[in-house]
């Protein structure tokens, strides 16, 4: 009996090493097989990843030298606008200039006819021609210059808008898509 025991307790012990060796081999195997679907799935990550960047890349390159000609572009807007500006600037001085030296005539005029007057009642109604004069002078001499002013403003503002529109135009796209 104790040989039947001991070849018993021996096949017992076969079966359970045979049985831990196949458990042992397929552990293995589902290790195995794991690391090697992480390494493939780490891979394909790795390479979709590379491929987006290397896309995002390539856009950035490209859309530099979109960048640049719509910087240069916008410094052109500025320079323009500018022009404008002085150049308005400019016709808004003579206008003004005109505009004193016109006053200074007038008021000269009415001081020499003021010395030349024979009584207080003819000097009180020069006075008040004068200053009617004037005032009405002064009114449409500044809605001149208002005028020019507001065109002015228009005509410098007109480069600027037209790049605010196309910077909208090309960045707002890529934002919103």
């Amino acid at each position: 009996m104790t040989t039947a025991k001991k070849n018993g307790s021996a096949k017992a012990n076969e079966t359970l090493e045979a049985s831990a060796a196949v458990q042992q081999k397929k552990f293995e195997a589902a290790a195995k097989a794991g690391a090697e679907a992480f390494s493939q799935g780490y891979e394909q990550v790795y390479a979709k990843t590379k491929e987006q960047l290397d896309k995002v890349n390539e856009l950035a390159f490209l859309n530099y030298d979109e960048l640049a000609d719509f910087n240069k572009d916008t410094v052109e807007a500025v320079i323009a606008s500018s022009n404008v500006v002085a150049k308005g600037v400019e016709h808004l001085g003579q206008e003004i200039a005109a505009y004193a030296q016109q006053a200074a005539e007038k008021n000269i005029e009415t001081a020499q006819k003021l010395f030349a007057v024979k009584s207080v009642q003819d000097a009180l109604d020069l006075q008040a021609e004068w200053a009617k004069l004037a005032f009405d002078g002064f009114i449409a001499e500044s809605a001149k210059l208002q005028d020019i002013s507001l065109r002015v403003s228009t005509q410098a503002s007109a480069p600027i808008s037209k790049q605010v529109n196309a910077a909208v135009e090309k960045f707002a796209k890529p934002i919103t898509a």
